[in-house]
């Protein structure tokens, strides 16, 4: 494996083990805040760390990036069309996944958000790019995803089943796969925090609106106040730029299924920190995970050699 897939594979692990750390994070904010608006002013919160970082690197480093950045290949008009879709993409995700759980419940809205996703990138990478992953690509994919989806079921004393909100959740994961293919598409001619900053400024604009038309006037807490810091800073703001840098050196597809690694990293939590009891079943899980990752990974190398 070439040391430059490497690169991509540890900042996708690293952005992947920030979001596993959500949703012990958000078990803190318990009250009267809507998710949906956790959900909406994270993305605040995050394009205003965007935006700060760059102003702050611009005034360092006495660059201008915006125009030059926005590169020859795709040209004006075509960067800021995909800027406009990885920003409805991004905006769309961080609601429809929480409205998919509330009606599925945290189990299967999760198992199915996350487990759907690299499915939907490898399959508009082969339809839509004629270039589909390898075999053994797949196979590590679609073993990590039954690993994922085991573990987080595992878990869960009742499953509900509901086929709307199973429908939402696939969409959450199909609107995740195609923002990562397109910022894929982006950062071979942007830097990695110019199409953050841009994406991320374009999806408060559909979030909060959708926040307020499905949860009226945000109420905040003390508590959610720091969750929302901490998920705006950390498991979106840092973590999607991690992301995003990883997307130059590894496949759409690729850094979709390293997203699988966010269930072995809450479940590890839910054990240490809310002391939750060890499932022998969610066990089984992880290992299943942990050999599809390995297997997605090897496949990785072998197209970079």
């Amino acid at each position: 494996m070439k040391k430059i897939s490497v690169v991509g594979i540890v900042l996708a692990l690293c952005a992947a083990f920030l979001w596993g750390t959500a949703g012990t994070a958000q078990s803190f904010a318990r009250g009267a805040t809507s998710p949906y608006w956790i959900g909406a002013f994270r993305l605040m919160v995050a394009c205003l760390f965007f935006h700060l970082l760059f102003f702050w690197r611009t005034y360092a480093s006495a660059k201008t990036a915006p125009a030059r950045d926005a590169g020859q290949p795709l040209g004006r008009n075509g960067y800021w069309c995909f800027i406009a879709i990885a920003g409805v993409c991004m905006g769309l995700y961080n609601l429809a996944f929480f409205a998919g759980i509330q009606a599925t419940g945290i189990a299967i809205g999760t198992a199915t958000t996350i487990g759907s996703a690299p499915i939907w990138a490898g399959l508009m990478q082969a339809i839509g790019m004629k270039k589909p992953p390898c075999g053994l690509w797949w196979l590590g994919t679609l073993c990590a995803t039954a690993g994922g989806t085991w573990m987080v079921l595992s878990q869960s004393d009742s499953w509900q089943i509901n086929t709307a909100g199973l429908l939402i959740c696939l969409s959450a994961g199909f609107c995740y796969a195609l923002y990562t293919l397109v910022s894929k598409r982006l950062v071979s001619v942007a830097s990695p925090l110019t199409i953050t900053r841009h994406t991320f400024s374009t999806a408060i604009f559909i979030a909060t609106p959708l926040a307020w038309a499905l949860a009226g006037t945000p109420t905040l807490t003390p508590a959610s106040i720091g969750v929302i810091l901490y998920l705006g800073l950390l498991t979106t703001g840092v973590a999607y730029l991690l992301y995003t840098q990883a997307l130059k050196h590894i496949s759409a597809p690729t850094g979709v299924a390293l997203g699988l690694i966010e269930p072995i990293v809450a479940f590890v939590l839910a054990i240490v920190v809310a002391h939750e009891a060890v499932n022998l079943l969610a066990i089984i899980g992880l290992c299943l995970i942990l050999a599809g990752l390995w297997l997605v990974l090897h496949s990785e190398g072998r197209q970079k050699a």
